[in-house]
């Protein structure tokens, strides 16, 4: 079960400052470690089982919609996913080639305001039929990230000869907040000086609970981050929509690396926040491939 998940090396952009590469990952994301995490809850809960009639639902189109989709066929677990037109159309059909059931919200259900009142229809009309795995409400989503993508940055930081009196800086978008929480928890065992830096979408505002419409799926995502709060961020750096896409640009033309919008924001985000002094390390992810998009 583990190969749909592999460590992902670092890629340094500027001295002192690295991007996770989990769009390496055989799931095609950083959510092939939630999917996997999440999947293998429930079957340790006894909520689910091979041919046992229980099918999972989530609410997702994008990568975490991959993710379970790959884990759920290689298991032999039905999967709903509720979804909307503004996750990657490409997306939505990976998922639902590997076997997941991809429901429309505004065609199955279009008197739901949100893919969540979407879920909780379909869960009051057969409550017994599914399991929820819930992501943002799920503690082994962030858990996926502590146990996963930051203890193995963490040991990566430390092979590269970085000590505890290293001060590190996350930068990261907020959607449920798991990689943040789990990554920087995961991180501050062994350094002393941890902070996080939100990535701020063009039309939002996160300290003000605004959320406008933006291409960056996965970042604001029109609620606050469950699993870290606003309020415990550093800093916000807000990226406009050239930026993203002159950081994608020089991305690809300096490493030869493509990878989709919502990674483009970390790359733009940590070219204006560099590590402040030779003490000083900057972090962030390169989520997902850019084929994956239209």
């Amino acid at each position: 079960m583990s190969d749909t998940v592999l460590p992902t090396p670092l890629l340094e952009v500027l001295p002192n400052t690295f991007l996770k590469c989990e769009f390496l990952h055989p799931g095609r994301s950083h959510k092939a470690r939630v999917a996997r995490a999440l999947i293998e809850d429930a079957e340790r809960r006894g909520k689910v089982t091979r041919g046992g009639g229980t099918a999972l639902i989530e609410r997702t189109g994008g990568n975490l919609g991959i993710g379970l989709a790959l884990e759920a066929r290689i298991r032999g677990l039905e999967l709903v996913l509720v979804t909307d037109p503004g996750y990657s159309r490409i997306k939505k059909e990976i998922a639902g080639r590997l076997g997941a059931k991809v429901v429309d919200r505004g065609v199955s259900h279009p008197d739901c305001a949100d893919n969540e009142a979407a879920v909780q229809a379909i869960l009051a009309s057969a409550p017994s039929r599914f399991h929820y795995l819930n992501q943002f409400g799920n503690p082994a989503n962030p858990a996926a990230h502590e146990q996963g993508t930051g203890a193995e940055l963490l040991a990566q930081l430390i092979g590269r000869g970085h000590g505890r009196d290293t001060r590190v800086t996350l930068v990261s978008g907020l959607g449920t907040g798991a990689t943040a929480r789990g990554v920087s928890s995961a991180l501050g065992q062994w350094f002393r000086e941890v902070a996080v830096v939100g990535v701020e979408p063009p039309g939002c505002d996160l300290r003000a609970g605004r959320y406008g419409d933006h291409g960056l799926q996965g970042f604001a995502v029109g609620q606050p981050a469950p699993f870290f709060p606003v309020a415990e961020l550093a800093a916000v750096v807000p990226v406009t929509d050239g930026e993203v896409a002159a950081a994608g640009t020089r991305l690809f033309a300096e490493h030869r690396v493509f990878v989709g919008p919502s990674s483009c924001a970390n790359v733009a985000a940590v070219l204006k926040w560099p590590p402040a002094s030779a003490r000083d390390v900057v972090v962030s992810f390169l989520y997902d491939r850019g084929e994956d998009y239209e």
